[in-house]
């Protein structure tokens, strides 16, 4: 594995000081990636869910009989589905 390297940079003198990182900051480093990969599985579930219930209740709306092709293109044009025509949306 590659050393792992921190930059230190003095705001004062402008010096810039390349050095291995402590035990201390690489530990960190690894919970923050772990933390960052947990946030963004957790935010493509959410996001999934809200697909599907999204879907499922679009099946159902288009699926009743009393509805206008104009209410279906609406739903279909909402749920950014315009390009299938109403008619043919209906199970």
């Amino acid at each position: 594995m590659d050393e792992l390297l921190g930059i230190d940079f003095d705001c004062e003198t402008g010096e810039q000081t390349i050095r291995p990182l402590t035990d201390e900051e690489i530990a960190q480093r690894e919970l923050d990636i772990a933390r960052a990969e947990a946030d963004r599985a957790a935010k493509e579930a959410e996001a999934a869910t809200k697909a599907a219930e999204r879907e499922a209740l679009a099946s159902w709306l288009l699926s009743r009989s009393d509805m206008t092709d104009a209410a279906r293109a609406a739903i279909l044009r909402a749920l950014g589905g315009a390009e299938t025509p109403p008619s043919e949306a209906i199970p």
